[in-house]
């Protein structure tokens, strides 16, 4: 019980702003690499979160399109927009930079660039679409998939590739464990059979892994390998794909 809370401590104290002193007190000690298990879970719940919002947006009758944006807006104060800081510097750094130097310089710039920003507010928008054509009772499936096939996504990218640096949180979570892997896609498997039709389940696992692998051969080309703003753009991209996806089958 207390790994469990370990684990679920350290991917929610990676993953979003959340105060965690309730969960400390039950917690052993924190094994990064172990916590990334629960990592589906924790997506789910995030996901959970971001339909909570947008059903309170619906119970005082405001339009979807509000709604929406309301719910992404807390959905990014509760993650501190962790991932969409990595799609705005994979953006700058991987379509700006002529050289791999130049690109991991450009990636580690806290600054925005104008292809960081394109790249942020075409996704943000996309997504606020998506949930806004979403009907109520596929908000909650949705959303919880969603989140969760784009951790699944992050872990995919530790499993096939290699760090770009040797340093850095990316690095850190490379070779990828099997066994907490293996817990991870059975998981986030699981929850797509209890939430969501077997024809939706086939078809949004297959556009979380084409995104995942289009952005895996384009960050091996331009930068040799992942890097922290890699996993981040790619969580983002695959809970894109899998929303886009979805909406073409309910909204």
């Amino acid at each position: 019980m207390g790994c469990l809370a370990a684990d679920f401590l350290a991917a929610l104290g990676l993953f979003t702003r959340l105060p965690l002193q309730w969960l400390e007190k039950h917690a052993a000690g924190v094994d990064l690499r172990r916590s990334v298990r629960v990592w589906p879970l924790t997506g789910g719940l995030i996901g959970a979160l971001t339909a909570c919002a947008m059903w309170l947006g619906y119970a005082v009758h405001l339009p979807p399109a509000v709604s929406a944006i309301c719910a992404v807006m807390m959905q990014l104060l509760v993650t501190g927009g962790l991932h969409e800081d990595g799609l705005a510097d994979s953006a700058d750094g991987m379509v700006g930079g002529r050289t791999v130097e130049r690109r991991l310089e450009i990636m580690r710039d806290s600054r925005i660039g104008s292809y960081g920003t394109l790249a942020l507010c075409s996704v943000v928008a996309l997504r606020c679409a998506c949930i806004a054509s979403l009907p109520v009772s596929c908000l909650f499936p949705s959303l919880i998939l969603a989140g969760s096939l784009s951790r699944a996504a992050i872990l995919l990218e530790l499993k096939w590739g290699k760090p770009a640096r040797q340093d850095g949180l990316a690095s850190a979570l490379f070779p990828l464990s099997s066994r907490p892997f293996a817990a991870a896609l059975l998981t986030t498997l699981l929850l797509a059979v209890l939430l969501i039709p077997a024809n939706e389940i086939i078809t949004s696992f297959a556009a979380a892994l084409l995104t995942t692998t289009l952005t895996h051969r384009f960050s091996i080309k331009k930068i040799g390998g992942f890097t922290g703003d890699i996993l981040g753009a790619e969580a983002v991209l695959a809970e894109l794909a899998v929303l886009v996806t979805l909406t073409s089958f309910n909204g």
